[in-house]
């Protein structure tokens, strides 16, 4: 996935980027390997931030990348700090798009990429004031279950590019590429290591679980998207 989504966003080099919620900062070490660069991820789980660092260090990277608990709606970090600036499948989590994006352009350098992974709803067709109420319902049963704020579509997000004035956008829609996943994801769930794991983890994991099929119904129904998009920030 990080493969494809630097050649879709024809990235080729970097020489600082921050990964903003970098979970365990598997993709910070594959980039700042490929190009050979420095990457900061940043979280809100200090357990996240001390297990991305201890993988990093294992990893021969623990000079080239670090982490640290910090808000993605307010990094801290000086303007133009970063010339690839990276979001996957954080998005969605953020309840301020329109803050989150301007966080990204902030610290993103004159001339850097920004890249945004992430879950988006469908594209509202024109006249429409919002979601139906078949597909509202979904999707707040979808986002209580994950405990994410309302989500925006990838319309909204190329909006909130142009405002700040971003060239070079482009979007892509991979919802067909991925929509797989939740069945294996479903299928291993159910076999007996899977919910021996899923009783370990508590009820919170248990929740998520459950709401599984939800996701692959949202897909059918062409309400969920996995989305992608990026721009460059002008010189």
């Amino acid at each position: 996935m990080i493969e494809e989504t630097l050649g879709w966003a024809e990235v080729t080099s970097a020489s600082s980027m921050v990964d903003v919620g970098c979970g365990i900062g598997g993709s910070s070490r594959h980039i700042s390997k490929k190009f050979n660069c420095k990457a900061t991820g940043i979280t809100l789980s200090p357990v996240q931030a001390a297990r991305a660092n201890e993988l990093s260090r294992k990893a021969g990277l623990g000079e080239q990348c670090s982490f640290q608990v910090a808000d993605a709606l307010q990094q801290p970090f000086a303007d133009g700090s970063f010339d690839l600036v990276w979001s996957m499948e954080s998005g969605e989590h953020m309840p301020d798009k329109q803050r989150f994006v301007n966080e990204l352009v902030r610290v993103c350098a004159p001339g850097g990429t920004i890249i945004i992974v992430t879950w988006c709803h469908r594209v509202l067709q024109p006249g429409e004031a919002g979601l139906n109420a078949e597909e509202q319902a979904l999707l707040d049963r979808i986002c209580e279950a994950y405990y994410l704020p309302a989500w925006c579509s990838i319309d909204d997000y190329k909006k909130l590019f142009e405002a700040q004035g971003l060239t070079d956008i482009k979007t892509a829609d991979w919802s067909n590429e991925v929509a797989p996943f939740w069945a294996e994801v479903i299928k291993s769930a159910m076999t007996s290591n899977g919910l021996m794991g899923l009783l370990k983890a508590g009820w919170t994991t248990i929740k998520g679980a459950l709401v599984m099929p939800l996701m692959a119904q949202g897909f059918k129904m062409g309400l969920v998207k996995f989305n992608l998009i990026t721009a460059r920030k002008p010189q």
